[in-house]
């Protein structure tokens, strides 16, 4: 029988972890350290799997038991929602596609998504890059020029800005953002500012070559987006994106009570505040998993939650 279940957060130590925000604002609990990222809904067996303690379950586990739950065309679980808080910047990097995902290392290309929920005043991430030729990239990486290289935005809050595959990217130090991006993990390093793994007491592992062939040239230079939310049955809602075979990415932001209907399985995440969705408790770092066909759901208390969800490429399953 479906029903609506939390989703324990998935934890990994992150060297460019170590801020306390998580713990003190998100209630996180664990030991792993240092702490600098949450997968909210990850489903990557062996390697990162979410449980469901009531059900007693892991959530690749679920997709495979309970098809019907999620009614999706893919054999894996297509989505993933995580939320970074880095305490220094991250590596730049970047996902391919497909194609070279499945070459390098048996897996999947990682478009993803971000949503900025606070940054300070400097706050910045790295995305895209300047050069005008696959031989200049080379050129200044290999030289080390990056401030040539390297193109930076400042950080804007509630700004929402999409990754497709071949950009490169890294959130900068304090920026909090949250991710939603394909079920995948294939990330390609390019420079990772000669820092030591406390883990390993060595440098980590780059991939320049790989980079050099999957990097975008030129550069798309994407900018943020900012999108004003429309206000239905007392939530005010925001639609970021909504592309079957990919991912969509909603924000409710509910200041007493409203009703909700969506036609498909979803993850609320809940960024601020604290509530109820049709009779489950939720707060600030909870995800809960609403099953496809539940029907129209009833969110009571002052909440900030983003869903994610899939809708499928082909007509298939999808309702």
């Amino acid at each position: 029988m479906k029903k609506i279940v939390m989703i324990s957060p998935h934890y990994e130590p992150r060297m460019w972890g170590g801020g306390r925000r998580l713990i003190d604002e998100f209630h996180y609990e664990t030991e792993v350290a240092p702490l600098g990222e949450v997968y909210n809904a990850v489903a990557l067996p062996g390697h990162a799997d979410c449980r469901i303690e009531e059900l007693n379950t892991v959530l690749s586990a679920l997709y495979k038991d309970e098809p019907d739950w999620f009614n999706c065309d893919t054999e894996e679980l297509p989505i993933r929602v995580n939320i970074l808080d880095p305490a220094a910047d991250l590596s730049i990097q970047i996902h391919p596609d497909d194609a070279f995902a499945k070459q390098y290392n048996g897996g999947r290309g990682k478009p993803e998504a971000w949503v900025i929920l606070d940054t300070p005043k400097d706050g910045r991430i790295e995305f895209g890059h300047h050069a005008k030729s696959r031989e200049e990239f080379i050129q200044w990486t290999e030289n080390k020029e990056w401030d040539k290289l390297l193109r930076y935005l400042l950080a804007v809050k509630d700004g929402y800005i999409d990754i497709p595959t071949g950009t490169l990217h890294a959130i900068g130090k304090e920026v909090l953002t949250y991710n939603i991006s394909r079920n995948a993990d294939c990330t390609l390093r390019l420079y990772d500012y000669d820092r030591i793994d406390p883990a390993t007491g060595k440098k980590r592992e780059i991939q320049p070559e790989a980079v050099y062939e999957n990097v975008n040239i030129p550069d798309k230079l994407i900018e943020f987006e900012m999108f004003k939310p429309v206000h239905e049955n007392g939530i005010d809602i925001t639609r970021y994106v909504d592309e079957p075979g990919l991912y969509t990415l909603q924000r409710l932001q509910v200041k007493e009570k409203g009703t909700f209907a969506f036609d498909r399985f979803a993850f609320y995440t809940c960024v601020k505040g604290k509530g109820i969705i049709e009779g489950n408790y939720i707060e600030q770092g909870n995800t809960l998993l609403v099953p496809d066909g539940f029907g129209e759901i009833e969110i009571e208390g002052t909440l900030d939650l983003f869903l994610a969800s899939y809708r499928n490429k082909t007509g298939g399953k999808d309702r």
